[in-house]
This record gives structure tokens, sequence and C-alpha cells, in this order.
């Protein structure tokens, strides 16, 4: 079954240290282990088609190949069993859309077609059972942040998930946006993909199917239409994993103040180890001893690094479906950047601790960098599109 609709710098900065609301600091968090994030994507089938090609009757188009293969005006009468005053009427209309030119010759009329009639033919020949699959992103929050991946010209990958045994990974799951199903989200997708098809998609698309060198693709490129429909043979969604080294995710606090800009990409959590010491003075002490303020560390719990900044509007206090997790990778034994505490003589130290969810962003433009190394596919980053457009500008 098949449904079909046509359609003709990196970081800013969050409020230091949550008590002054004045200063501006920039804070960043590098995760430094490896990080693979699972992308969640949709399938879907794009049939190409040609407004000018499409425009003809099948006589049209018949009598266009027939003139190319070189049959003369005895041979088209003879195969459509049309009268020759109907056929030369036919063959008038191509020659007055400049697709056929008609000489007389001394055995009757010599059929030609133009360079315009034989680019229509070309065309055709082209979208010959053109109709791919193609993966459309279900993750992105926004319909200007489209993501799109071809593999191998329609094939489909197979589902590459790092091996449950590899510890040195941490693997997070994007989550699915909450959005409408069925005719809805086939409406949704095609206008997704539309405003990656102008922006020049279309043309590095048709440039990945059939060569850079075809020149119909750029000669012919307005009348290009497609048609966006849901496929739901096989396997309906697929999972793209995309890889950072260690040391090469960075994050950002995520607050309430967010200079009103939607987000792209849905937010993550990151697990936090918040240890307070309380310094108190011992009863009867022989004499008196400063008494320090409460000394707080903070480490992430992914690869044991310590937070320099820290705003509590960016603490998650329940969990959210819609948010990626990025979940706790424990050591056997006591990170190596806690720092250790000394304590003076006639103080004691009261030690409470307390693991925190701090909401975070990822980097969009970083994110479909990574998106554009995947194995053998073709893919779209509706961002980078945008970000190449302007430099060009």
């Amino acid at each position: 079954m098949f449904q079909a609709i046509t359609w003709r710098p990196l970081v800013p900065s969050p409020w230091a240290l949550g008590e002054s609301l004045l200063q501006w600091t920039v804070t960043l968090i590098q995760i430094d282990k490896p990080v693979t994030f699972l992308l969640p994507f949709d399938r879907y089938r794009l049939t190409l088609s040609h407004r000018l090609l499409d425009s003809m009757g099948g006589v049209s188009r018949f009598l266009l190949r027939a003139i190319e293969q070189g049959l003369s005006l005895a041979a088209l009468i003879e195969v459509t069993a049309l009268s020759g005053s109907v056929l030369l009427n036919q063959l008038a209309y191509l020659q007055a859309h400049r697709y056929v030119q008609i000489d007389e010759g001394e055995n009757g009329p010599l059929l030609w077609l133009t360079a315009r009639g034989s680019s229509i033919v070309q065309v055709g020949h082209l979208l010959e059972d053109f109709s791919v699959t193609v993966w459309l992103d279900a993750f992105t929050l926004s319909r200007h942040a489209a993501h799109f991946v071809m593999f191998d010209y329609g094939t489909t990958p197979p589902q590459t998930l790092p091996a449950n045994d590899a510890p040195s990974t941490v693997v997070t799951h994007v989550p699915r946006r909450t959005g409408r199903a069925g005719r809805s989200r086939l409406f949704d997708d095609a206008n997704r993909l539309r405003g990656l098809l102008e922006q020049d998609g279309l043309k590095q698309l048709l440039e990945y199917c059939w060569g850079a060198d075809c020149e119909l693709i750029t000669s012919e490129l307005e009348h290009w239409a497609f048609e966006l429909g849901m496929d739901e043979g096989e396997q309906a969604e697929l999972l793209v994993s995309i890889e950072y080294a260690a040391g090469e995710l960075q994050l950002r606090l995520k607050t309430s103040n967010h200079h009103g800009k939607s987000d792209a990409l849905p937010s993550l959590t990151l697990p936090v180890v918040e240890i307070a010491h309380v310094f108190k003075p011992i009863a009867n002490f022989p004499w008196t001893v400063e008494l320090p303020s409460t000394r707080v560390q903070r480490l992430e719990l992914v690869s044991s690094g310590t937070l320099s900044h820290f705003t509590t509007a960016a603490v998650v206090e329940s969990e959210d479906a819609r948010h990626a997790r990025l979940p706790m990778c424990l050591g056997d034994g006591l990170p190596s950047e806690l720092d250790s505490l000394t304590v003076a003589p006639g103080l004691c130290v009261e030690t409470n601790a307390r693991i925190l969810q701090l909401l975070c962003s990822v980097d969009e433009v970083q994110l479909a960098r990574h998106l554009q190394r995947t194995p053998g596919a073709f893919t779209l980053s509706h961002n980078l599109m945008t970000q190449e457009a302007a430099e060009l500008a």
C-alpha cells in the first residue's frame, strides 16, 4: 500500500553560578569519552517526475521516442494505426512546441528531433522506473531542521548498533519527536523534504543518482517535481549511528532563559554527582579556628569530568521521555578528578552527595557534520545547506 502526496558563535552563554544574574560566562562541558548517538529515521518512497513530460499525452511521448529511433512517417502510420492527417496534426503540434522539425523530402516528410525534443526523450529514459527509498529524520523538533539520508541508490542499510560488551563507548538513543501519524505525518515530512530540496538539494540528489556529469540535471532543474509516499514494506524505521571521539562531544547547559530560540534537537540529560563538604568546629577545642565556607565539587558521571560552572536552572527534577539520556559510566574506584580534601585541626567535615540530571543541548551543526560521514550514504542537512548558502552569499 502506498499513500502519496505531491509538491509541485557555537555556544550561547548561560548564567554563571546561579546567584549572579548579571555576569555572563561561557559554559562548555566536554565529554572525554567516545559517544554514539542512535538517530531514528522513517522510510519513504521518493518518485521523480518532469512537468513538461507529464503535460504531454501518451501519443506525443510515443512519437518522440519513435522519431528518435528513426521511424519514418509511413512507419509511424503503420505502427500507430492513425490516419496520415491525424498523425500530421500531432506532429505539427510537436513542431509548434519546438520538439520536432519536419522537412520535405523526395519520398515524403522527413522527421527530426530538435535539441529540445532530444532532451525530453532523454528525460523520459532517466525517469523510467525511477523510484528510490529515502529516509527522513524522526527526531528534529523544527520543520526547518530536517535531515535526509539515502543509502546506495535506494538499498536498505543494516542496523549497525555498537556491541553491548564495549564499555568504552557511551550509547545514547535520541528519542522520536512526538507528532502525528499516517497521512498527517506524510504531509509534515513532505513539507520538510521540500525545504531541503529547494536549497540546491534536488540538484545534489540527482547528481548522486545520475552522475554529476548529467547535463539534464541543471538544464531541466526548474521542471523536476517529486512525490513522497509512505513506504511500509520491510523496515519502516531505521536507527542511524553517529560517533563522537573522546573529547569531541561538547555540551552546553540549558537554562530557562534561551533567548526565545526554539530548539532544533531534543535536549539531553547529563548525570552529575554533587558533593558538598560542610565544615564544622569541634566542640571544646582549645583555640579558635577559622571556619571555611562550604566546599562543593561537581563531577559529570559519563567521563568523570569536573564542572567549572553550574546553574540550578539546568537541573531536571524528573525524567522526560522527550529528552535523550546520557547513561552513567561508573568505575571501580574514586575518580582521580575529585580533589583531595584537607581538614585543619579543630574542624570536622560533614559530606553530603546527591545525583543530579542536568539539561544540556548538543550543537546541531556538529551533529549534522557527523551525519555526513555515514558510510555508503548520501545525506542532506537543512542547517548545513543554509550555512553554506550564507557563506556563498
